[in-house]
């Protein structure tokens, strides 16, 4: 992706895997779909904003690395080196999720 601001809903799509690397701007990713197997998203931060939408249903585990800036984890808690949600572990799918921030902001929020 390039400059700008961008809403990528994929909430409907059978995603298998999910790789997106991120330019500059404010950049919204939208995870929350009802997913039949399991499967893993990249996700590489640029400059500037960037917030993904975990589903509540689904077990989410998400590993976040800040460059210069900020993480914030809203509806998970931490679990060693990751953020996790209440159906990790006891949901039959597990989304992984990594998210690499380059200069700016990370939200991962449950929705």
């Amino acid at each position: 992706m390039g400059a700008g601001e961008s809403d990528l809903d994929l909430d409907s799509l059978a995603l298998t895997g999910l790789t997106l690397e991120m330019g500059a701007g404010r950049t919204t990713v939208d995870l929350t779909g009802d997913y039949k197997q399991n499967f893993d998203a990249s996700i590489q931060g640029g400059v500037g904003q960037a917030t993904v939408l975990l589903p509540s249903e689904v077990g989410v585990r998400a590993r976040a690395q800040g460059g210069l800036g900020k993480i914030n984890a809203e509806g998970l808690h931490r679990e060693g080196d990751s953020y996790v949600n209440d159906a990790y572990g006891s949901s039959d799918v597990t989304l992984d999720v990594d998210v690499q921030g380059g200069v700016g902001e990370i939200n991962l929020k449950v929705v």
